[in-house]
């Protein structure tokens, strides 16, 4: 057996390379190396050992990959990275989480990983993708599963991007129907649907209501359009955004014209997106009423 410098074969200091300076003991036994082997480049500092089975090099720093890939594995050899943690591997997100989810078998009984929740499922294989030699859900799952975990801007983040389609995402859903998320997976897609803007007015209109404001009116015309609610006496218009994905640089323009048209006609405008509505109604409340009181000043 050719062995480096470092006393390893080289193809093996290859394939550690290749994932994130990484070595498992799985994939040192594959290379005819011994766990005797092992211990030695560990004491000669050449290998650092970071608890079940999983090795770094000691000349690859441990980065955020590094660090993703040591906690899934040290999960099991078979786990499967999931949730905005899967999503930010996938490259739909720039920042990685503090913390990621991660399914293992149904059978599994390991010890707590910190930094990581343990899920017990099954998945089937349209569902798991091999990335970059690391197991996470596919894409399809992974931004929805995203979407439950940190909110909706991931899941336009990935049809701005073309990752994913609407198509693939309701596929991918029709197979977890009765999971443990399936319920939020749904509320997600009914936004992606062809009665997204009517989804989107009950939510305004239950924020409306849970935080007392009143005074408003729907589909109220101003200024020559149609605006999504109006507080007519105070003059304060709130649009509710939709997704990004859908806009291209005419949506941009007519959206421009119509904000200007309002403002030259003495309208405060309010414009709020689907996520603030869903996961930030306080603010949207507290932002409405400081209009309001603004404008009766």
């Amino acid at each position: 057996m050719r062995l480096n410098r470092m006393g390893i074969p080289p193809e093996l200091r290859k394939l550690a390379l290749e994932r994130d300076g990484i070595i498992t003991a799985a994939q040192a036994r594959e290379h005819k190396v011994s766990r005797g082997m092992v211990a030695r480049r560990i004491a000669a500092g050449d290998w650092v050992d970071e608890g079940h089975r999983i090795y770094r090099l000691v000349d690859h720093p441990a980065t955020a990959r590094t660090r993703t890939r040591i906690a899934t594995l040290s999960v099991s050899p078979s786990a499967v990275l999931g949730g905005v943690m899967a999503a930010w591997w996938h490259g739909v997100i720039g920042r990685r989480p503090t913390s990621a989810t991660v399914t293992a078998p149904l059978g599994w009984h390991g010890s707590s990983v910190a930094g990581v929740t343990v899920v017990r499922r099954p998945l089937l294989d349209v569902d798991v993708v091999e990335r970059d030699g690391l197991r996470v859900t596919a894409l399809p799952l992974a931004v929805l599963e995203a979407a439950v975990e940190g909110g909706m801007d991931v899941v336009d983040r990935a049809l701005q991007k073309h990752l994913v389609s609407v198509e693939d995402m309701m596929s991918t859903y029709g197979r977890h129907t009765t999971g443990k998320n399936a319920a939020q997976m749904a509320r997600i897609l009914e936004l992606l649907g062809p009665n997204a803007h009517s989804e989107a007015e009950r939510l305004a209109v239950a924020v409306f209501t849970e935080h007392e404001i009143v005074g408003w009116e729907a589909n109220y015309q101003a200024a020559g359009y149609e605006l999504d609610f109006a507080f007519p006496a105070q003059k304060v218009a709130v649009e509710i955004d939709g997704m990004a994905y859908h806009s291209d640089s005419d949506a941009f323009q007519r959206d421009r014209r119509r904000r200007n048209a309002l403002i030259n006609a003495d309208w405060t405008v309010l414009n709020f997106t689907w996520s603030d509505l869903l996961e930030r109604p306080g603010y949207v409340a507290a932002q409405i009423r400081y209009a309001l009181a603004h404008a009766a000043a």
